[in-house]
């Protein structure tokens, strides 16, 4: 009779991994999509999403969708970045341009 044993390391084949945590960032191309998309300029988009580290891109897109129900929304996708502190306007940025 043969006896089967499972390796401490667990089985391999019914091993699984665990959702990466790891997001999709926001990039120059990406940019372009985005004011394709939704009509936004790239300056702002730029300003809002490319701090370092990069905004992921289901929150730039949920933002954009956001900012285009308002009457500017570039305006206000600039409120918000200033107001929450991403993008060009996060304060360990503006501190290094100063």
């Amino acid at each position: 009779m043969i006896e089967h044993t499972i390796s401490p390391a667990g089985d391999p084949f019914r091993a699984c991994r665990a959702p990466s945590t790891r997001h999709h960032r926001c990039d120059e191309d990406f940019l372009v999509l985005l004011e394709e998309d939704f009509g936004i300029p790239e300056f702002a988009l730029s300003n809002a999403f490319m701090g370092f580290p990069a905004e992921p891109k289901k929150s730039a897109i949920a933002l954009c969708e956001w900012a285009s129900r308002a009457d500017d929304p570039a305006r206000a996708l600039l409120a918000w970045a200033r107001k929450n502190g991403r993008g060009t306007f996060r304060p360990d940025v503006a501190a290094d341009v100063r």
